[in-house]
């Protein structure tokens, strides 16, 4: 699994895109399947906006067939509709479904 922090600096949604586009041609690289794309919980007004312009940007690039799907990580329980209906559940390792981090997008390569 590849990990990318694109919350930590204050980035704008265009440079959010950007690292998350670098993130994905280093995964691929490296024949990684599982890249997570740490964005923060959304707390804060500028971290909100980060996120949702990233789960819209992931909507597309999976409409584009360039990612096959991406979940949330608060989504990594096992009673969610969408973890029941996300296909690739066994590519997330054990650990990150325990914490279930809500700061965190698993995007499978």
């Amino acid at each position: 699994m590849y990990i990318i922090d694109i919350h930590s600096n204050k980035e704008t949604i265009e440079i959010a895109k950007y690292e998350l586009d670098q993130g994905i041609i280093i995964a691929r690289k490296d024949k990684d399947k599982l890249l997570c794309a740490i964005v923060g919980y959304g707390s804060s007004s500028n971290k909100h906006r980060i996120k949702t312009a990233i789960l819209e940007y992931l909507s597309e690039l999976k409409d584009k067939n360039y990612i096959k799907d991406y979940i949330l990580g608060s989504d990594l329980d096992i009673f969610s509709s969408k973890y029941q209906s996300f296909k690739y559940g066994f590519r997330i390792p054990e650990e990150e479904k325990k914490t279930k981090n809500p700061g965190a997008i698993y995007v499978i390569l």
